[in-house]
């Protein structure tokens, strides 16, 4: 019988592990869910920037293609740039990325595959389970951005078409907002609102560091970054012009409009998103607002670090290929 080769498949499910290690107990998790998406005939790679490779390796490798991230695949700030990566890695010309906490259910995973028939770039939903206190909070924010936007928000996966991106002579690799930079370039980018991922939310330090990157990436747009830059000096202002019971009323009027739009947001989404979600979505208000002055410093200091491959990653990648 002859063996079907990988761009015979339905697509390519493209991984991107990076960050902290972690524990054995969560990559056997992560290699059974991507035994799932085998079986379900799609061509699995997995791009592994980590520092773990080797130790990834001894059990990803059964489940997919693990490869080491390649210095052409680094985009901002030393980071694994995900359409970089999987232009290169993937045999299929349908292609989804996604980190290594998103979860497909089969039904998701058909919807995509299928809108990827009629779109260029389709960007679905994706929401959080479990919901730790944290969580709550980005859940909070993900229901707000619903109820004044039409494209998903910080989105943790995406498909594309690979012929259609392929044509893209010049992409602005200063942001690493993929989506938004197919999207300047005239790709065809279909958000699917009502096709739910599920995510599964970082460690509680893990999202701790990435607040300011998140906020960093509101100075793309002026206009919402002067916003939450001025909620607290307003505040401020407020309290020592007009007192106590006037910075109160503003501070009344910021959470109730948050509120009122996340559950504006809610609408057509209250099956993966609680009620309580709607709550906290003052506190991601208060949180984003901080976050603006943190990410200016972060700015100021250079950013994060650049990551520099070790210069073992080169032998690792000749095992992982087969070379």
């Amino acid at each position: 019988m002859r063996h079907r080769s990988s761009a015979e498949r339905r697509g390519s499910y493209v991984v991107l592990l990076d960050g902290p290690s972690r524990s054995m107990d969560e990559l056997r998790e992560l290699a059974a869910y991507l035994t799932e998406l085998a079986l379900s005939d799609f061509e699995v790679v997995i791009v592994d920037s980590s520092e773990s490779f080797d130790r990834n390796r001894q059990v990803l490798r059964w489940v997919g293609r693990h490869l080491c991230a390649r210095p052409q695949h680094l985009g901002v700030f030393g980071k694994v740039d995900a359409i970089r990566a999987a232009m290169d890695v993937a045999a299929c010309d349908k292609i989804i990325v996604a980190d290594s906490s998103v979860r497909y259910c089969s039904d998701s995973l058909d919807q995509v595959a299928l809108l990827l028939e009629l779109h260029e770039v389709v960007e679905p939903q994706d929401y959080f389970d479990p919901l730790p206190w944290w969580g709550v909070i980005e859940a909070g924010r993900v229901l707000v951005h619903r109820s004044i936007a039409s494209a998903p928000d910080h989105g943790a996966t995406f498909g594309f078409q690979k012929r259609a991106v392929r044509g893209f002579r010049s992409l602005d690799y200063s942001s690493d907002r993929c989506v938004r930079r197919l999207a300047s370039q005239g790709a065809d980018v279909f958000s699917a609102m009502r096709v739910f991922v599920r995510r599964i939310p970082p460690a509680f330090s893990q999202w701790l560091r990435s607040l300011p990157k998140q906020a960093e990436e509101e100075f793309a747009i002026p206009v919402k970054a002067a916003l939450f830059f001025m909620l607290l000096p307003v505040a401020i202002a407020l309290l020592l012009t007009g007192g106590t019971v006037l910075a109160a009323a503003y501070g009344g009027l910021i959470a109730f409009l948050a509120i009122a739009l996340a559950i504006r947001g809610r609408a057509g989404a209250s099956a993966f998103f609680p009620r309580r979600a709607c709550l906290f979505a003052p506190l991601w208000i208060l949180q984003r607002s901080l976050s603006i002055y943190w990410a200016l410093l972060w700015r100021a200091g250079g950013g994060e670090p650049r990551h520099v491959l070790a210069p073992m990653r080169a032998q690792n990648e000749q095992v992982a290929t087969g070379k």
